[in-house]
């Protein structure tokens, strides 16, 4: 039995080392002009032109001298919101407002940032409502200063206007709690 070729495959072969010969001589999606192997950037804007907007800032280079910028409002919205809500009204009966809420605008700052940092679990009452759902700490994914951030951000936006808090309120209580898991509201202290 004899086997015979099919006629297109040599055109095939051809077609095949003609697109090979093009891949060298040119990146997928890079120019003409670009040399193989060379980074090529969809965007021709300058670092400047997006070091202002918030999910490039941990990538846009910046000089050892310009102290970072944070967003309370971009880090309450990626690290809060989903539970406490955009308007910190919070999820009836789920989770507990920040808007309002003593443990928020009281004067005790530390059990706010021991919250922050360590997370929370167990039942509490937060204006005259129980909620039972768990706080995940974000002291592991955030640093102080962050966290002040958004304490500051969250006691003084919607109907709140308590003082801001300093990153050292948060670096102290990582020096007294050290490593542990979340709270319950009774180690901290409940608002009467």
């Amino acid at each position: 039995m004899k086997t015979t070729v099919p006629k297109l495959l040599p055109l095939l072969v051809l077609l095949s080392i003609a697109v090979a010969c093009e891949r060298e001589r040119r990146p997928v999606g890079g120019a003409a002009s670009a040399p193989l192997g060379a980074p090529v950037y969809a965007s021709t804007a300058s670092v400047t032109a997006i070091q202002n907007v918030s999910h490039v800032l941990e990538i846009a280079p910046r000089s050892a001298d310009e102290p970072a910028v944070i967003d309370p409002a971009a880090l309450y919205t990626q690290n809060c919101s989903a539970c406490h809500q955009a308007t910190g009204q919070g999820i009836a009966a789920v989770f507990p407002p920040l808007d309002k809420s003593p443990y928020v605008i009281g004067d005790n700052v530390e059990r706010m940032a021991s919250i922050m940092i360590y997370g929370l679990v167990g039942p509490m009452k937060v204006l005259g409502n129980q909620y039972s759902s768990a706080m995940v700490g974000l002291g592991a994914t955030l640093n102080d200063e962050q966290l002040a951030a958004i304490a500051t951000y969250i006691r003084s936006n919607w109907s709140n206007e308590a003082s801001p808090v300093a990153a050292e309120v948060f670096a102290a209580a990582r020096e007294k709690w050290g490593t542990r898991g979340p709270f319950n509201i009774q180690e901290l202290g409940e608002e009467g």
